[in-house]
């Protein structure tokens, strides 16, 4: 009875259309390429952010420089030079 159970289920395995490289063909023939493209789209759409995110922050420390530098002018400075 095992043996009629053994060869019963390799026949049913042998009669299983190969999964595994069915898979594998269709994401090498139409998944692949689209994921690449798509996975390149997004580098260049995340570096382009991260260029426009360093110009902004460069441009709000220049602000906040000159900012710091006309507080302090503005705070040394004294009109009434008591000597």
């Amino acid at each position: 009875m095992l043996i009629f159970q053994l060869t019963a289920i390799m026949a049913f395995n042998n009669w299983l259309p190969d999964w595994k490289g069915a898979l594998n063909s269709f994401y090498d023939e139409k998944l692949k390429t689209a994921i690449d493209e798509k996975s390149q789209e997004y580098k260049e759409i995340l570096l382009k952010f991260q260029q426009d995110n360093k110009k902004f922050q460069n441009t709000v420390l220049i602000i906040l420089l000159a900012g710091l530098t006309l507080t302090t002018i503005h705070y040394f400075w004294n009109e009434n030079h008591e000597t």
